[in-house]
Parts: C-alpha cells; sequence; structure tokens
C-alpha cells in the first residue's frame, strides 16, 4: 500500500505523468472502439490458399499446377482471426473427380468454388477467385528413356587444368506426354552453365530445360568436372631413334634430354610418360651440320607445356 500510495503522489505532483498517462488511456479507448466498428461489419481480405492434387502414381501432369488460389472473401470482421491467427488449410483435389476422360484434369469455376467453401470459413462469402479454373494436361503413358545433353562450359585458371571428364549422376531421364510428343523428342539438354577462373573441382546440381507438353523425371541431374592444380617438373628422358634402316645405327650425343612441363598436381611423382624423338627421315644429309631435330613424342593428355632443354643434338650413323 505504501508504494502506491507514493506511485499516486508522484503522479499529482507530476503534470507530465498526468498527460502520458492520459494519452495512452484514449489510445485504448480509440484502440476498443476501432475493434469495434471493424469486428461488426463486413470486410473483404485475399486469402492465400495452398492447392494439392491427389492422383494415381501412374499419372504424370503435364501442365504447370498453381501453388495457391488467391480467394478474395467477404465476411464479419471477427471472424477474419481465423484467417490471420491460423494456417489456411489446403485445398486437396482428387484426380477421379475431376478428370474428363480425355486427357485434361478439369475444375470449372462453380466447382472450385465449392470446394473452396468446404475448406473455408462456412459462413464466409467467397467473392472471386484467381485462376477462375484449373485445366491441366497429364498423361498415363509410360515414360520415355532419352538422353541428356549437357550444355556446360568450363574455364581453370591459367595455373589449373582440367583433369578427366564430367561425370553425370545420371546420363538419361524419363520424359511423359502423350504418343505424339513422345515419338518426337529423343534427347533433353540441361540449362545453360558457365563457370569461369575454377580453381577446385565443380560440383553442381544443374537443372534440365523444360519441354513443352512434357513431364521430365528428374528435373535435375548432378554434375562433377576435376579440376587440379598444375605444378611444374623437370626431368630428363632418354632419346629414342625411329625410323632407323636395317644395318644403321644412329649415336646422338648426348643421348637423353632434359624435359620441363606442368601436370597435375596428382600426378607429380609419376615417372614416364613423356618421349623425345630423333627420326632418322628428318636428317638433311645435304647439310654440313651433323645435328638432328628432336622431336616431342607421346605426351601425356593431362601435361602441359611440354619443352625441352635442346631442340637439337649431334648425331653419328654407324653402320653394321
Amino acid at each position: 500500500m505504501k508504494l502506491i500510495d507514493n506511485i499516486r503522489n508522484k503522479i499529482q505532483e507530476s503534470p507530465r505523468t498526468r498527460s502520458i498517462l492520459l494519452y495512452l488511456l484514449f489510445v485504448v479507448i480509440s484502440a476498443v472502439f476501432w475493434c469495434f466498428l471493424t469486428f461488426n461489419r463486413d470486410v473483404k481480405l485475399d486469402v492465400k490458399v495452398p492447392v494439392k492434387i491427389s492422383m494415381p502414381s501412374n499419372v504424370h501432369l503435364l501442365s504447370r499446377v498453381p501453388d495457391t488460389l488467391t480467394v478474395t472473401v467477404n465476411d464479419r470482421g471477427y471472424r477474419f482471426f481465423s484467417f490471420l491467427f491460423q494456417q489456411t488449410p489446403t485445398l486437396t483435389l482428387r484426380f477421379s473427380d475431376y478428370n474428363d476422360g480425355n486427357g485434361y484434369f478439369k475444375v470449372d469455376q462453380s466447382h472450385l468454388r465449392k470446394a473452396l467453401a468446404g475448406v473455408l470459413n462456412k459462413q464466409a462469402n467467397i467473392v472471386s477467385v484467381l485462376p477462375e479454373n484449373i485445366n491441366i494436361k497429364f498423361t498415363d503413358l509410360p515414360g520415355k528413356k532419352v538422353p541428356v545433353k549437357t550444355d556446360i562450359v568450363v574455364e581453370p585458371r591459367e595455373d589449373y587444368t582440367l583433369y578427366g571428364a564430367l561425370i553425370q549422376s545420371q546420363d538419361s531421364v524419363l520424359v511423359f506426354s502423350d504418343a505424339k510428343t513422345l515419338n518426337e523428342i529423343n534427347e533433353v539438354f540441361t540449362y545453360h552453365v558457365e563457370e569461369l577462373e575454377l580453381t577446385d573441382t565443380l560440383r553442381r546440381k544443374v537443372l534440365i530445360a523444360p519441354i513443352n507438353g512434357a513431364a521430365i523425371e528428374p528435373r535435375a541431374i548432378d554434375i562433377m568436372v576435376p579440376i587440379e592444380k598444375l605444378k611444374s617438373q623437370t626431368r630428363s628422358v632418354k632419346i629414342v631413334v625411329r625410323n632407323a634402316p636395317p644395318g644403321l645405327k644412329m649415336l646422338l650425343f648426348p643421348s637423353d634430354v632434359e624435359v620441363s612441363y606442368r601436370s597435375p598436381a596428382s600426378r607429380a611423382n609419376d615417372e614416364g610418360g613423356i618421349t623425345a624423338v630423333v627420326d632418322y627421315n628428318s636428317v638433311d644429309f645435304n647439310s654440313t651440320s651433323n645435328k638432328v631435330k628432336v622431336q616431342v613424342g607421346e605426351v601425356p593428355a593431362a601435361y602441359q607445356d611440354v619443352k625441352f632443354s635442346h631442340d637439337s643434338v649431334e648425331y653419328i650413323i654407324e653402320k653394321h
């Protein structure tokens, strides 16, 4: 009681405090009157109603199904609490109820309003529904297996390389449609993907481009493009003589050459793979020089910038 008396005394002593309290009192009274007037008159409200179609597993829809219906409802204000503070129920349409027997799932405006009235407030007046009706083509034919073609451009950074082929989670998909459309579809394509200046292996889920009047399963595939850092390497290789006639021996000075190249980091410890070649048929016997060109022979596809320390070596030909 003493605390309450102290507060009352401070309020009486402070005109500013009295003004604030009076202001808050009028705000509360105004809010009460506003709620009373609003909740006792008709109010329009747009409600988003989720849509779901219950259908057999062998049926595939070939047109886009709206995720929600926008329903304009006219009702007493106080009833809108159910729309504002509760989750809007989902409208479930049974496939068997609206299958027209000619390959279309059709729900006209009157049936759509009737179905909505069953999930919304019974007293609510439905003013409008968008879209006004549902008209979806479907098929119950088995799917056609077709290959997936990837539309992908991948370029690593200069000091990295593509090390291996593109890997797809699957190389084909199922396409569902009517018999005529299925007969015309022999492949599908992914959306275009372009990745430049890559410094790591690319892993991506890629959507398959849609086809009008058809359904595709799955709608996306996973891809992987291996990328590795390039490492500079240097080693010595023996020079191989080729196309020397029988009875002749070609001696080279030096007989080996140093080769420099760049390889993926995972192959840094690999031995061999690069060959240095001298072709007997490339010797110019009319020249006063006794040098012959050293050519690059076999090189693993993953190696880059292969260079020899010498572009030519001296030779002597001996007869057996």
